[in-house]
């Protein structure tokens, strides 16, 4: 069996970095559907420009800011223009945040006649997400675009051709906890038992490498200030990344809270900054204070900073959240929290 491949290769690469300064006033002023537009910027011989659209660029996408790599028209009518391009969002030293990053997942050709000469990402970033980061500094935030022009494709010829599928190693490690088949370590949970295995954890958290990797450490453990359900759910994503898909939105904020405390405690930044993402997408008034406590005490400062924009975004949601019994917790175990509050206030009033 044979088969070919079109393979295509860069010809000229370029990017371009459009700085977005007084932003509040950006929104307030352009109208959803609008745009403002950076000046020209030149890769591979063409004219390119970068519309910014501070309200979406349409109605369906007015919680987002939208953008659209554009190239002139002109050029665009005298030869076809294939282009793969990235926008993203830079953080404070000026490099690209993963988390706010759209790839186009593929060459656009935009060839004449009536071509569309942009190429839109709709759904670039949430105006909250933006707001809430530490990404925006001083009302303004910066947008990088990478462009690639693609030569004309050349042919590969192959001698054979194999589908290959997806990774699945996840799904061989979760039968492994499913079946207990080789654990050698048992946790003793909330009066539940869960068998696991001492080289996955160890190789997955430091602290579980300390505490029973030991060729001398006992085959059971107690665990005694977590839940059997977030046990449950930690060696889960021990063994396959996957976070647990719980509902109602109380269930669902609650098993966040007792992950994000098991990752601080295990050192697992990938679950932490996991949970941290999932309790923002899920602040309400009726545990925004806990959720800030927790935010506090384990070191999170950009969910603490999504909170604290939620608090100061509407009078209704701090009187609702002070009115919690969340809240005076969280003035008795962080005094300190309602003196970072008040100054945030008073910055925004």
């Amino acid at each position: 069996m044979s088969t070919s491949t079109i393979v295509p290769r860069a010809k000229a690469t370029g990017h371009h970095i459009l700085r977005i300064r007084g932003y509040s006033h950006s929104k307030a002023v352009v109208a959803t559907g609008q745009h403002v537009v950076s000046c020209g910027f030149h890769v591979g011989g063409r004219t390119w420009r970068i519309n910014c659209y501070p309200n979406g660029s349409t109605m369906e996408h007015a919680d987002w800011i939208s953008v659209a790599l554009i190239v002139e028209p002109e050029a665009a009518a005298a030869t076809a223009v294939n282009p793969w391009c990235s926008f993203s969002i830079l953080d404070v030293d000026g490099k690209p945040v993963p988390a706010h990053t759209s790839t186009s997942y593929g060459i656009r050709g935009f060839t004449p006649p009536g071509c569309n000469y942009g190429w839109a990402f709709h759904r670039f970033v949430r105006r909250f997400d933006l707001e809430s980061s530490a990404h925006l500094v001083n009302d303004g935030f910066a947008i990088r675009c990478d462009i690639k022009l693609m030569r004309a494709p050349s042919l590969r010829l192959e001698e054979s051709f194999l589908d290959v599928p997806e990774p699945d190693l996840h799904t061989h490690l979760a039968r492994l906890l499913d079946t207990s088949e080789g654990a050698d370590v048992e946790f003793k949970v909330g009066g539940e038992t869960f068998a696991a295995h001492r080289c996955i954890l160890a190789a997955r958290s430091p602290v579980f490498k300390a505490d029973i990797s030991s060729s001398t450490a006992g085959a059971s453990v107690k665990i005694d200030d977590m839940d059997a359900p977030a046990f449950q759910a930690l060696l889960r994503f021990i063994y396959t990344e996957a976070l647990p898909e719980t509902t109602p939105q109380d269930e669902v904020t609650t098993m966040a809270q007792h992950l994000l405390v098991a990752a601080d405690r295990y050192c697992m930044e990938r679950l932490k900054l996991a949970c941290e993402d999932k309790l923002c997408r899920h602040l309400d008034t009726s545990t925004a204070a806990t959720t800030l406590a927790l935010a506090e005490q384990h070191h999170c400062p950009r969910l603490k900073e999504a909170i604290f924009a939620f608090l100061c975004s509407s009078t209704a949601n701090l009187r609702a959240v002070v009115a919690t019994d969340g809240y005076e917790h969280l003035t008795s175990s962080c005094p300190s929290i309602t003196k970072e509050l008040v100054a945030k206030l008073a910055a925004v009033l």
